[in-house]
């Protein structure tokens, strides 16, 4: 064995190759690394970073393995050296173990590499001192080493041990691939079980490479432990690494007992017998060759049919095919949901999962066969003959892409098949062909083209396989996402493969998107062919295999011909490439990362000064709006009423154009009857300063006249979703602000920049001028709003406000929107074809609501969750806080170029992916449509009647207050057991995201950043204290909160301390510490059940003892902990029988014992007697409060 392993390492060793494998992967780690940026407060080097690069690269390094440990054994039969070897007394296990130990000697040196690279890009990283990436910290060994112990090492013996096992017993390549796939199979199958909250601890065993388990294991770590903490060396990551190894220990240990080298050396094939009797001798005196078009066209078809008989005819490939399949269906199934809900199977979402699924393993099919089509004569040693035919060299190359291009077609198709498959036994039957043809056709099957070329060139260019499918695994992913971290840039002629963004809905079907798709696929496949074209000169042919005689033979074969080829190619693509870029960077533009930062540090720099200075408030606005869809342009005028708020004089009226699209004018300034020409015009900023014919005194008044247009240009790289063919979505940012604010807020780049820190964006609660603010708008108090908005004679548009008059004029549709309250500066103008669906809602005083649903005709089946939920919430804050004002409510549905639901006064445009097409049959499922329709109803107090303060904090009150009044209506419609899911979800969601910030956290008095905060773990904090305080008391305080800040009568707007003010004094004494901990400190729990046993008493009742452990632990911003609680808190617990079922089938919890007691921290014992016989005991049941690891607060119930 000795003589074996120091020979496998000696050769290895000599070999060219290991070195360019080593070079390559600390190279690559290195550039990872180096370029790893962190968009939160962790350090870019912390150890979870250090885990998550590393393991990464091991995955990407299976490539090298296969290389290494897929071949020692297959190498003896390919160089016919193994009869030799089993001449001498050579034991079997020794060879086994020489080759397979020399192998892994090797591979280990590769991780080696590969976490120095990793250590160098760190390093280099520091030096460039990038503030915009994030932060390093201090420098450790013990990571490095332990990542490459559990990732690198554990992994590439799993993988090694595979592909040795599989080549020693069926010697085939291609079953070594299988191999590779089926453990990404189970990878992606492992993290998508980790997205789902139920399923999360199956993903455990399924993960093969260990980076779903430690992301599993860390997702509620803080930002303090993310960098502190080493490798969870113990629980369920520990499980999963001994799991794995063990697999891979099995492989080899199968390896090492069952090889067989008289088995070994045995042809895979019997010989046929040949019948010589059958034929019958001829002599044949002449052969004529033909050398003419036609006859080379013949050998082209001929070739290319047997090439593509070949891979399509091979096991291997049904298998994988058959496992794409396998993949786009689990992904569908586990993918196609939104907040846990199932989405229907319509075919926009079963066509881009499917082909989502089939596609990532169609780009591994062609890499695979690119490098056997380049190969395989050489692999079988057919090349002798297959070479010396009497083909042309163009015939030959040609028709191995004919091939691959047949199979890429054939792989597409797949995606049609299996997606109609899909949605027919889902009981879907609304195929949508055109969708289905149109989307792969046009978008998934160029793709796999450019691939096809791309990974053939590579292949043909290097002459060696493995390295051949690790460059076109790079170039494919690694090159995008170095060009993107490195340029911060999303130009899609810079990216491999990229193409303009875009979405598809129900709406607006594709949109204005696939020509500018079309020519970047066309732009791609262009440049792909450029290096067909030039591989085909590189192409082995015969015995010429060295680098020095391969370019020899491509000078000589750069005939006129191909150079004519070549010309036309690149003249193709210089055309593509400049109509793209023309309408990419001429007719519209592309900004990176780092070009949009230093225009936003710039004009900080310039314009900081105007950063809260005076200027006029809108008081009064009449806007008249014109779209035109089908040119997706429009015209806006705004009359606005102004005044002087201020104490001061203002001299100069600031615009500051804030509108997403790059194509708008401010055509016309009138003021007072005056047009206004630009004292200042700085279009690289998008600020216009004016001067006033005459200052405007404190109280004074003026109108203003803002005449705009915008339109689109060409094709873009953004989405430009304000103007749609179908379902166009204006915010008020038509029109330019009155002020200036800054844009940068990360300090990391800030300080690139030379910008000073912001601890906080927003001044205090104490602030007296920023509490006469806003918080969305300082350019307005309350005003009056009305609008008249023209479209498309075929469409709807729609305005915050009571339709006052429609009509249609000059093949056009008008319609007069007029609020009959004051409302704060937020408006918005939708404009689609819509169905309508229509109810109402009695006020209390008696005063009638309509209730209106603008939606696509296509989406009717959820229709009454969206009544539903605007009804309760209309109820529930018309009796608890202020009768709503308006006498209509609308939900407006908008196309899936966005997720989410935002309220305006009157109107909530709501976006078709969040609920519309979602699958609510079982109420088990989370009901989010009714939810969310319920949170952006309570919007119209808590945002709009009652509109937050610009302070420090202060977004609490619209958010978090909205989020409650959700989750009370949800309490109300469903009861406690109704939410508890939600509550659930909320906990998971706080837990996670709180270490992705990239500020220290705040507490809730204080947060500006975080929809973690403001959402999920407000919403818990308010439903927890009614639950403690009184869902009364609370909502009485809310009502007088409500009452005394309402429409900006009191001259101030609320902050975060009056309405922690307005809970804590209603709260009793006792329990005024839930209050603070809620508002003021960072609190987390770590309750458990510890024991329960249960007794059946003479009386027949049933006395259960059970303990539950308790600890409270408050920590600082970073997320250290800072001290643990050491007084008594008021906690539920509880007895539970069997779950009860409901008629639809949803499990209940069926609680025999619930109250809440003072417990003190540590282990807290209760004898409870009960009629009835409990299953499970233990605190916090329904997940109430914030823990860290709220599944061991249940416990089963032993009976004596």
């Amino acid at each position: 064995m000795k003589e074996i392993f120091i020979f496998e390492l000696q050769y290895r060793l000599k070999r060219p190759a290991t070195w360019i494998y080593f070079f390559l992967g600390l190279a690559i780690a290195a550039l990872v690394a180096g370029l790893q940026r962190s968009s939160t407060a962790e350090f870019i080097n912390s150890p979870e970073n250090i885990a998550g690069v590393i393991s990464r690269v091991s995955v990407l390094s299976i490539f090298f393995y296969a290389a290494i440990m897929g071949v020692p054994i297959f190498r003896d039969q390919d160089h016919k050296t193994a009869q030799t070897y089993f001449t001498f007394p050579i034991k079997q296990k020794s060879y086994v173990l020489g080759r397979f130990l020399g192998s892994f000697t090797i591979v280990t040196l590769i991780n080696i590499g590969a976490v120095l690279g990793v250590i160098i890009g760190y390093a280099f990283g520091m030096y460039l001192d990038r503030p915009d990436y994030g932060e390093y910290g201090p420098f450790s060994f013990t990571p490095y080493l332990l990542t490459l112990l559990f990732f690198l090492q554990i992994n590439s013996f799993l993988i090694g041990s595979l592909f040795f096992c599989v080549m020693a017993f069926f010697k085939k390549m291609p079953i070594i691939y299988l191999g590779g796939i089926c453990l990404f199979l189970l990878n992606t199958i492992s993290g998508n079980l980790l997205a789902d909250l139920d399923n999360q601890s199956l993903s455990i065993y399924l993960d093969p490479f260990g980076g779903q388990v430690f992301d599993y294991v860390t997702k509620y770590w803080s930002i303090n432990e993310l960098n502190t903490n080493q490798l969870p060396i113990y629980g369920s990551f520990l499980i999963n690494r001994i799991l794995w190894f063990t697999v891979g220990l099995l492989f080899f240990v199968i390896t090492l007992f069952k090889f067989d080298y008289k088995k070994f050396l045995l042809s895979s094939k019997k010989e046929k017998k040949t019948n010589t009797d059958a034929y019958t001798p001829s002599l044949i005196t002449s052969i004529t060759q033909v050398f003419s078009k036609k006859s080379e066209r013949e050998n082209l078809i001929s070739l290319s049919k047997i090439e593509f008989l070949s891979i399509i005819k091979d096991p291997v490939f049904s298998i994988l095919l058959i496992i794409g399949v396998i993949i786009s269906i689990v992904t569908v199934f586990l993918a196609n949901e939104t907040l846990g809900t199932p989405n229907l199977p319509l075919t926009r979402y079963v066509a881009v999962f499917i082909s989502g699924g089939i596609t990532f393993l169609s780009v591994i099919i062609l890499i695979i066969y690119s490098g056997e089509a380049v190969h395989r004569t050489r692999t079988n040693k057919t090349f002798v003959f297959y070479d010396a035919l009497p083909i042309s060299n163009t015939s030959l190359y040609t028709s191995k892409i004919v091939s691959l291009l047949g199979v890429s077609v054939i792989l597409t198709l797949a995606n049609i098949i299996a997606g109609v498959l899909f949605q027919t036994f889902n009981g879907h039957f609304d195929y949508e062909l055109g969708f289905y043809f149109t989307y792969n056709f046009a978008i998934v099957l160029p793709g796999l083209i450019s691939t096809v070329l791309l990974a053939f060139f590579v292949h043909v260019l290097v002459n060696n396989k493995f390295l051949g499918h690790f460059i076109v695994i790079v170039v494919y992913i690694g090159l995008p996402l170095l060009v993107t971290l490195a340029f911060k840039t999303t130009n899609p002629m810079l990216i491999y493969g990229g193409i303009p963004q875009m979405f598809m809905s129900d709406l607006n079907g594709f949109g204005h998107y696939l020509p500018g798709v079309i020519w970047l696929q066309l732009y791609w496949i262009l440049l792909t062919a450029i290096l067909v074209v030039i591989g085909k000169v590189f192409w082995t042919r015969g015995f010429f295999a060295t680098a020095k005689e391969r370019l020899t033979i491509a000078k000589q074969r750069f005939s006129t011909q191909t150079i004519v080829l070549l010309t036309t190619v690149i003249l193709a693509f210089v055309s593509v490439a400049g109509y793209s870029y023309y309408n990419l960077n001429v007719l519209n533009s592309i900004t990176n990362g780092n070009t949009s930062e230093k225009i936003g540090a710039e004009a900080e720099k310039k314009y900081e000064k105007y950063i809260g200075q005076p200027h006029p408030q809108v008081t009064d606005l009449k806007t008249y709006i014109d779209l035109f869809p089908k040119k997706r342009s429009i015209n806006a005028k705004g009359e606005f009423k102004l005044i002087n708020n201020y104490n001061t004089v203002i001299d100069t009226l600031l615009l500051n154009v804030q509108y997403p699209g790059e194509h708008i004018q401010l055509k016309k300034i009138i003021y007072n009857g005056k047009e206004l020409t630009p004292v200042v015009s700085d279009s690289a900023y998008r600020i216009y300063f004016y001067k006033l014919p005459e200052p405007m005194l404190p109280n004074a008044t003026a109108k203003l006249t803002i005449d705009v247009a915008a339109e689109t240009k060409g094709f873009a790289n953004n989405m430009e979703t304000e103007i749609l063919y179908n379902g166009s979505f204006i915010r008020n940012d038509i029109f330019p602000r009155f002020h200036y604010d800054r844009d940068i807020i990360d300090n990391g780049v800030r300080r690139k920049h030379g910008l000073k820190k912001l601890d906080y964006l927003l001044p205090s609660r104490t602030d007296s001028t920023a509490v006469k603010k806003n918080l969305f708008n300082e350019d307005a108090n309350y005003i009056n709003f009305e609008a008249i908005v023209s479209t498309s004679e075929d469409q709807i548009a729609l305005a915050p406000g009571k339709l006052i008059k429609e009509w249609k004029q000059d093949n056009r549709a008008y319609f007069h929107y007029k609020l009959e309250s004051q409302t704060d500066l937020f408006f918005n103008v939708v404009s689609a074809k819509y169905d309508v669906e229509k109810s109402s809602w009695i006020a209390p005083s008696g005063k009638k609501v309509a209730i209106e649903i603008y939606h696509s005709p296509k989406h009717k089946r959820n229709l009454s969750h969206f009544i539903d939920g605007t009804k309760v919430a209309l109820d529930y804050c018309s009796k608890k806080f202020y009768e709503y004002p308006n006498s209509v409510i609308r939900i407006v549905e908008f196309p899936a170029h966005a997720t989410f639901a935002q309220s305006f006064v009157t109107t909530i445009p709501y976006s078709e992916d969040f609920g519309f097409s979602a699958n609510f049959d079982k109420a088990e499922d989370f009901n989010y449509a009714f939810r969310v329709t319920a949170h952006e109803v309570a919007h119209q107090w808590w945002g709009h009647l009652v509109t937050p303060s610009k302070t420090s904090g202060a977004n609490i009150i619209s958010e978090t207050l909205a989020e409650y009044t959700s989750l009370m209506t949800m309490k109300h419609e469903y009861g406690e057991n109704g939410i508890k899911n939600f509550l659930k979800y909320s906990l998971d969601q706080y837990l996670q995201q709180r270490s992705f910030s990239f500020k220290p956290e705040r507490s809730l008095l204080n947060v500006e950043f975080g929809q973690h905060i403001w959402y999920r773990k407000g919403s818990m904090i308010m439903y927890e204290l009614q639950d403690i305080i009184g869902e009364d008391k609370i909502n009485t305080a809310l009502r007088d909160f409500a009452l005394e800040y309402k429409n900006f009568e009191k001259g101030v707007y609320p902050t975060s301390q009056n309405l922690y003010d307005a809970i804590y004094n209603v709260a009793p004494d006792s329990l005024q510490y839930a209050v603070e901990d809620g508002f003021k400190k960072i609190v987390l729990y770590e309750n458990r059940a510890v024991s329960a046993k249960s007794k059946k008493l003479p009386t027949g009742k049933f006395e259960t003892t059970f303990t539950v452990d308790s600890k409270k632990i408050y920590y600082t911003d970073t997320g250290k902990e800072d001290r643990t609680d050491d007084k008594t808190n008021y906690i539920e617990i509880g007895l539970f029988g069997e779950d009860l079922i409901d008629d639809q089938e949803v499990p209940l919890k069926n609680p025999y014992y619930l109250a809440r007691k003072w417990l003190k921290p540590g282990e807290n014992t209760f004898t409870i007697t009960t009629d009835k016989q409990p299953l499970k005991a233990g605190i916090d049941p329904y997940n109430k409060l914030i823990d860290r690891n709220s599944n061991d607060n249940l416990k089963s119930v032993e009976q004596e």
